[in-house]
């Protein structure tokens, strides 16, 4: 204890290359962090970004496995993409597709609030519903983050009220 404080009362203080070196460790510590952080942000957003496109997907799945299940009165063309249906919820005719922003609609109306689709960092990238003749939808669904990572779903849905 003597010894310590005899060093603190000592006025000399510290050398310019002890000072320097100090700065140089707590740079290189300050370097070393930031580099960590920055990493650990990326991995962070990326994670967000690939667990909100899995749930978009999901809902929209969700979605169109309901509204196809009892269309009625289906119209495709030669290849057997859907062209038209009657809706129980949006009435004859109903089309399909998807908006300017990304969001899926039916008549050219929302289906889902823009708070699903992360208010605009998530888009719907493509949207492929085949009708086949054993009444069977086959529903494509691809989604667009804004990280430009992009996630497919795939799944099919039996029409129970095929004319």
């Amino acid at each position: 204890m003597k010894r310590f404080l005899k060093k603190l009362r000592n006025r000399r203080g510290v050398t310019l290359v002890e000072m320097t070196v100090a700065t140089g460790v707590l740079a290189l510590l300050g370097l070393v962090l930031h580099t960590g952080l920055f990493m650990a942000q990326d991995s962070y957003t990326t994670m967000v970004a690939e667990s909100e496109s899995r749930l978009l997907l999901s809902t929209v799945s969700n979605l169109l496995s309901d509204e196809l299940r009892y269309a009625r009165e289906v119209v495709t063309d030669d290849a057997g993409v859907l062209q038209r249906y009657t809706s129980i919820n949006h009435g004859r005719n109903t089309t399909l597709g998807i908006g300017q922003e990304g969001q899926l609609e039916a008549n050219n109306r929302r289906m889902l609030s823009s708070g699903a689709y992360g208010n605009g960092a998530y888009k719907i990238e493509d949207l492929t519903v085949v009708y086949g003749t054993d009444h069977v939808f086959e529903v494509t669904v691809k989604v667009k983050s804004g990280h430009t990572m992009t996630k497919e779903t795939h799944f099919s849905v039996r029409c129970l009220n095929a004319d």
